[in-house]
């Protein structure tokens, strides 16, 4: 049994991923980032669906979610795509009107880019998806914890991450609530020219985000009770367990093999 769940949120299951270290997630995910760029437009691509795939199974994933996460996106990759494709100097191999035509280099280009995004924000749904908020708060901490000799307030930086975190399922909720209020008022989202849908929209964003400042009121008083202006208490230092320490060293060969091979073919 799959669940479906919102942007950002935690699939409360004991699932091989869960189960994994936080830091090991958040490095492995950097790596992939990295690995993800650096192969080349070959068929050595396709292993990256591959491991997509694998990803969301090692954490029962909906893939429902993935492409809800990737609608809010789609313009802009559409635009990534277009802009690559598109020759407007009439050297494209495929004329389609006057200088206009389409550069199957460039498209290609343009796919290529597009679907290294898709993976990456999969593989972070992932990670999000078998992680807590203060998991991930504290695995990049501790990350970051040798930044604390120069300075950097390590500490307090992990705590607003830590809110930051805590912060998106909330406000996804509360877009949906506002939205589904106006709709029942009568409010329009789907119908009229650009004006129109900006006045609709400004309905649900206006209340939204009085509403955020309403809550960083009351969280910052509770925060205030509670001396955190005192500063938050350093991350102590732990070990990675064996198991974790082998997932790490085989996904990092993975995510330099990729890349590798593509550079082969």
């Amino acid at each position: 049994m799959r669940i479906s769940s919102p942007l950002g949120s935690f699939v409360a299951r004991d699932t091989p991923a869960a189960r994994v270290d936080a830091r090991v997630k958040i490095v492995l995910l950097l790596a992939a980032t990295v690995s993800a760029f650096a192969t080349g437009a070959s068929p050595a691509l396709a292993l990256w669906a591959v491991l997509l795939v694998a990803s969301w199974g090692l954490a029962r994933m909906d893939p429902r979610s993935f492409l809800g996460a990737l609608a809010p996106v789609a313009v802009i990759l559409a635009f990534t795509f277009a802009a690559n494709a598109l020759a407007l100097d009439g050297h494209g191999d495929i004329a389609l009107a006057g200088p206009v035509g389409i550069d199957t280099a460039g498209a290609l280009r343009g796919l290529s880019a597009v679907f290294r995004v898709a993976v990456l924000l999969g593989l972070a749904l992932a990670v999000s998806a078998s992680t807590t908020p203060p998991q991930l708060a504290d695995a990049c901490t501790r990350l970051m914890s040798p930044l604390r000799r120069v300075g950097v307030p390590v500490a307090e930086i992990g705590l607003m991450l830590s809110l930051a975190l805590r912060f998106i399922p909330i406000v996804s909720e509360e877009f949906d609530r506002i939205r589904l209020a106006q709709r029942s008022r009568g409010v329009d989202f789907d119908r009229g020219g650009v004006v129109a849908r900006v006045r609709a929209w400004a309905s649900v964003l206006t209340p939204l985000v009085v509403s955020l400042f309403r809550r960083a009121d009351r969280l910052g008083e509770s925060m205030a009770a509670r001396c955190y202006a005192d500063g938050a208490p350093a991350a102590e230092r732990a070990p990675l367990p064996a198991r974790d320490r082998v997932v790490l060293a085989a996904g990092l060969a993975v995510c330099l093999a990729i890349p590798t091979a593509a550079a082969c073919i």
